[in-house]
């Protein structure tokens, strides 16, 4: 009897370590295609990053090219300086009488205060107490030149009309012919046809 009890459970034991064996052997036979499938994810996954890597380090489009900015012409200087000294002559060959004085005080303060400035792109005076007056049009403001000379053709007093009405009085210009053509040349043409032309121009 006893025999048979342990004969029992003997093939009781079996069947049971046959059936937590068995569950074992499916889990090792499972397990290197689980790791496979682990594997062939983790190599998805690596591929992505490095995809997704590349189009992160990928070089950017060149931007578009930018437009040069223009450069504007260098302003030059043509002339600068006062009133011609000429314009002292007269007065101080009448300061010897009383009447004379203040004329010639009136011309030696413009030789002392009053500066002409002219250059490629503007017009700039300078006058007043001190010379503490300053004025500066451009050409393309200028609607009309007109001169009258001072004696010879050296020397000239100018008045140059502006678009909006306003006028600026140049006396005494030295060099007038040189600095009157050049001004004239740099205006418009419709100011051109209603300003005076120098008689060497209009012939």
């Amino acid at each position: 009897m006893p025999r048979l009890v342990n004969a029992i459970l003997a093939v009781a034991l079996a069947a049971t370590g046959a059936a937590y064996v068995a569950p074992r052997l499916r889990v090792r036979a499972l397990t290197p295609l689980a790791a496979r499938s682990r594997l062939l994810d983790e190599l998805a996954d690596l591929e992505g990053e490095v995809a997704a890597s590349t189009d992160g380090d990928a070089p950017a489009a060149p931007a578009a090219p930018v437009a040069e900015k223009a450069v504007l012409e260098s302003e030059t200087l043509f002339f600068e300086g006062p009133p011609s000294k000429k314009e002292l002559i007269i007065p101080a060959v009448s300061v010897l009488t009383i009447i004379g004085i203040v004329p010639f005080a009136a011309a030696l303060a413009r030789q002392t205060w009053v500066k002409y400035k002219i250059t490629s792109r503007r017009i700039s005076v300078q006058s007043g107490f001190g010379g503490q007056d300053f004025t500066e049009i451009v050409y393309s403001d200028i609607e009309q030149l007109k001169f009258v000379y001072r004696g010879s053709k050296d020397v000239g007093d100018m008045v140059i009309s502006l678009r909006d009405g306003a006028k600026l009085e140049m006396r005494f210009v030295p060099q007038f012919q040189d600095v009157y053509r050049y001004i004239y040349e740099r205006c418009s043409a419709e100011a051109q046809q209603d300003s005076l032309p120098m008689a060497a121009d209009s012939e």
